[in-house]
């Protein structure tokens, strides 16, 4: 099988920044800064989000490494699948067992079991097309809960999140690709099995609160009510939000964007009465979002939004490039901002396809 360690990467397209209090959040919650922390000193809440996204499912633990790895792999990540198969090794595998447990991915020799939910998983990331009643009731007659399909669903846009601040920003990969080749210090052994017991430990599932969300994609949280990473997505979508480095009118905007792209009806409802709440009409939005331009758009905005329909589906290396040239007419904190919106919305359009769609 062709490696992604061999496809085209750039350097990374934003500054190191050191933040002092995102440093203490890592490293309490991880035990360590990792090496990436810097990039985000800016815009902290994805770091944030990048770090309390690594629990434990409660109803698909088991099958969270192979999705990280499945998903991480048909986007393109060489950043996530790096980290990926360096935690697989950590945690004991050796690389002729990865290699073969790919391969077994690849060709489907896999539990059928398994194949279904992986095959699930693939259908929530590529959203082309996205999985549907059929692929819903197989997961269902080969014995998933409806609560076990939505957290499927939620965490491979999970793992959508993680790939696309990675491959945007073009995050350094050679650290977790030479970690991978190479044996590891026995200390860092050790932190990197505490991170893979975090991520790895089946969580609890909790009963549905039974209390109204509130906030932008309020409906999207409610269903996914109970679930650990639904938690953290109600918390992250105020935290991005509530961020001043881009004003919620672009921010909706890009949701918009995205959920059009992706043919996200639900999602694009939303951002729509987002724009419509920042002094946007009707017609106004809908010519923006049928060409991506409009009188009515700022000057950055008009950057910004074509930039956005590319990241919907897109090769590492010609999008990267892409976002090098709009990082020229962005400040560092603006791009950070843009890159982290835009992982955001692809997580959460995808997941509303699955969830929300009938």
């Amino acid at each position: 099988m062709a490696t992604l360690q061999d496809i085209e990467w750039l350097d990374p397209l934003v500054e190191r920044q050191r933040n002092r209090e995102l440093e203490r959040y890592a490293k309490q919650k991880t035990g360590f800064v990792p090496p990436h922390t810097r990039f985000f000193g800016a815009c902290p809440w994805i770091l944030r989000a990048d770090i309390d996204f690594d629990i434990g499912c409660a109803n698909v633990s088991d099958l969270q490494e192979l999705i990280y790895l499945v998903v991480s792999r048909d986007n393109s990540c060489r950043f996530c699948y790096g980290a990926a198969r360096m935690f697989m090794r950590v945690g004991g595998m050796s690389d002729p067992q990865i290699e073969k447990l790919e391969q077994d991915v690849e060709t489907a020799r896999l539990e059928p079991r398994v194949n279904l939910a992986l095959d699930f998983a693939r259908r929530v990331s590529r959203s082309n097309p996205p999985p549907g009643l059929t692929e819903k009731k197989a997961l269902l007659e080969a014995g998933y809960s409806e609560a076990a399909i939505r957290e499927l669903a939620l965490f491979a846009g999970v793992v959508v999140f993680h790939n696309r601040f990675a491959t945007l920003l073009a995050l350094p990969p050679r650290l977790a690709e030479r970690v991978s080749r190479t044996p590891l210090p026995r200390l860092l052994r050790f932190r990197f099995r505490k991170i893979m017991e975090r991520f790895t430990s089946r969580a609890p599932q909790e009963p549905p609160s039974g209390r109204h969300h509130s906030g932008r994609y309020a409906q999207l949280t409610e269903a996914l009510d109970g679930l650990p990473h639904g938690r953290v997505l109600r918390k992250l979508l105020d935290e991005a939000w509530a961020s001043p480095l881009l004003p919620p009118r672009t921010k909706a905007m890009i949701f918009a964007v995205i959920a059009r792209g992706l043919g996200a009806a639900a999602a694009e409802r939303e951002a729509c009465r987002c724009l419509v709440a920042e002094g946007l009409a009707e017609d106004q939005i809908e010519e923006i979002l049928a060409n991506l331009a409009s009188r009515d758009l700022d000057g950055r905005e008009a950057r910004i939004l074509p930039y956005v329909r590319e990241t919907i589906w897109y090769q590492p290396a010609p999008v990267q490039r892409r976002g090098r040239a709009l990082r020229e007419v962005l400040s560092n904190d603006q791009f950070l901002e843009t890159v982290g919106t835009v992982a955001l919305a692809n997580m959460v359009c995808r997941v509303s396809l699955a969830i929300d769609e009938p």
